[in-house]
């Protein structure tokens, strides 16, 4: 414990024994310089005050030495007092700095949601973004979170996406618990509410083509190239099942879209997903892993592919955080921007669901060379594929 801290529990009256007394000890030592430097200073300015009196007025000699006395102890009490004046004044001004950084700032953190500096509380804001962005928008590939203060309450925010070695910045301006953007899809998957078989309930309406329409756009594309595309399953897969067809393709799985109530197919407006192997950022040091089992799935340290009943904790940790976690909930996953509108029963709803009849991906976003994704489509199982964009694979 530094002095500054054992001088704080002084004044606040819990700082005891040999520590007290020191602190004591200290502020007699500082009275006893300051009356010393008072002292002083009157001596000096009064010597210097005299010599130019004596120089300035020479009828100064003729004042009987009564009137001379009085006027130089009215003088020396004038100075003294002028002097605390500026002691008190210059003491009003350190209370007030230490009050605003160390009780005002603290008393807005606790009224104001700080993701620069959260409560012991409150998880750290890169953790809570990244259960949030992977839940609602897991193919954009979450990176990282910056966060900048502005003054009390006041804070700019950059969120970062990352795919195909290309960040993009989401800018958003949390401002005293309300959080307000000009990206409205920050929050969103880049893949449309039809893009999956599953999600429609004509197959006229859906944005995708057939697996064989794809596999024949696909054969003139040069090798070289990889493609982003989102393949639907003609049936649901539980994790079991997933693991299994991952495991025949060479492609990388970036998100899987589960069932999260009852009925739903045909009926999505937005999607929950989940990504199947670790993102690369480690964060498990931040989360209670018995709570919160395999909320990063880099807990899970073995080698080779994650095995389904992980996958499974992992998305019920996902929906469990987001259930737990209302304060952030409340104004990063409002509904309305600027307004604290938390959905929490659809994290608890979806949660419940999962618990009943597992976790069931209907599709997958997959980055693929052209070979690998040729070869996956001519997989019976895959109903249809949304081409997102193509890269040169290098």
């Amino acid at each position: 414990m530094n002095y500054r801290e054992r001088f704080r529990k002084y004044v606040d009256g819990t700082l005891e024994g040999e520590e007290r007394a020191r602190i004591e000890e200290d502020l007699e030592k500082t009275q006893v310089l300051l009356d010393y430097l008072d002292s002083s200073i009157d001596e000096e300015l009064f010597s210097a005050e005299d010599e130019s009196a004596g120089k300035d007025k020479p009828g100064r000699a003729q004042w009987n030495g009564r009137e001379h006395d009085l006027s130089r102890r009215i003088s020396r009490a004038v100075n003294r007092k002028l002097r605390r004046y500026a002691a008190v004044t210059g003491a009003v001004v350190l209370l007030l700095v230490f009050i605003g950084v160390n009780v005002l700032s603290p008393a807005l953190d606790a009224l104001y949601y700080n993701p620069s500096r959260p409560k012991a509380s409150d998880p750290p804001i890169d953790l809570n973004m990244a259960v949030y962005m992977e839940l609602m928008c897991a193919d954009k590939g979450y990176a990282n979170v910056h966060v900048r203060p502005e003054g009390y309450g006041r804070h700019s925010i950059d969120v970062q996406t990352q795919r195909n070695g290309r960040t993009d910045h989401h800018y958003l301006e949390l401002n005293k618990n309300h959080l307000y953007w000009t990206d409205m899809s920050w929050n969103q998957s880049e893949v449309p509410g039809n893009a999956f078989t599953y999600c429609v309930e004509e197959r006229d309406s859906f944005s995708g083509i057939s697996a064989r329409e794809a596999a024949d756009r696909l054969q003139g594309l040069p090798d070289t190239m990889a493609v982003r595309a989102a393949i639907s399953f003609k049936e649901p897969k539980d994790t079991g099942r997933l693991v299994q067809f991952m495991d025949k393709y060479s492609g990388e799985f970036l998100y899987v879209p589960f069932e999260t109530y009852e009925d739903q197919k045909g009926t999505m407006t937005e999607y929950m997903g989940y990504r199947p192997d670790a993102a690369g950022y480690v964060r498990t040091d931040s989360y209670d892993a018995e709570k919160y089992p395999y909320l990063d799935l880099a807990q899970y340290e073995k080698d080779g592919r994650i095995p389904a009943d992980v996958l499974e904790k992992h998305v019920i940790s996902l929906l469990a955080y987001m259930t737990d976690n209302e304060r952030f909930g409340r104004i990063f996953a409002s509904e309305v921007p600027g307004e604290n509108v938390f959905n929490r029963i659809k994290f608890e709803s979806a949660l419940d669901y999962v618990k009943k009849n597992g976790v069931n991906g209907y599709g997958a976003v997959v980055n693929a060379g052209r070979d690998e994704l040729l070869e996956l489509l001519a997989d019976p199982d895959v109903d249809g594929v949304y081409l997102m964009d193509a890269h040169l694979n290098l």
